[in-house]
């Protein structure tokens, strides 16, 4: 495979499924491996009557916030240009590069992003295979990362870059210390009982 640059991506939505929802919020850091430069927005949503309301509310959405943000139509372009050649990286990798691609689609953008995607996710199911959960938040907090602000499109997509050069660069070494570290807090009261 050539080399690419990494996109790591995380949209923020208005519903699960991206033919009925919208995207509101979108942040992308573009990695070329000596430099970095990132793309983030807000987005105006316009069809808020179809709007799934949990995720409103998980996404922290609300008409003050949004209100100078730019319509779809006024950055798709821009979206586009700014993934060319790019090789998404993302948690749960599929959702997003779903959602970018219908809302390319819908305005009529090409999609020249590769097709081939980096999940975090998975990569965390082979590093971190004694954790309960592979979530965001339950590797947020293994590697003692805040979750303050989490489902913001620009701390997700900083703190799952963080987890994607830590896990992607584990030795064995470290892949003993998390096992240790993890057994260590879930078992911690073991020793005050066997006193």
């Amino acid at each position: 495979m050539k080399n690419r640059d990494l996109l790591f991506i995380d949209v923020e939505t208005t519903h699960l499924n991206p033919a009925i929802g919208e995207i509101i919020e979108i942040a992308i850091i573009r990695d070329d491996g000596v430099s970095s430069r990132r793309y983030v927005t807000k987005i105006r949503p316009e069809n808020l009557h179809v709007a799934d309301r949990r995720s409103l509310e998980i996404n922290g959405y609300n008409e003050k916030e949004w209100f100078d943000a730019p319509r779809a139509s006024e950055i798709a372009q821009d979206i586009g240009y700014f993934i060319q050649g790019g090789l998404f990286v993302g948690h749960n990798v599929h959702f997003d590069y779903e959602w970018i691609e219908e809302f390319l689609h819908q305005h009529k953008v090409p999609m020249r992003a590769s097709y081939r995607k980096i999940d975090t996710m998975t990569l965390a199911h082979e590093h971190l295979p004694f954790l309960s959960s592979h979530s965001l938040k339950t590797i947020r907090e293994f590697f003692d990362i805040s979750t303050l602000g989490s489902h913001r499109a620009e701390k997700d997509v900083e703190d799952m870059r963080w987890i994607y050069y830590r896990l992607r660069r584990a030795s064995v070494f470290s892949r003993l210390y998390w096992r240790i570290k993890h057994w260590y807090k879930t078992n911690r009261q073991i020793p005050r009982i066997l006193k």
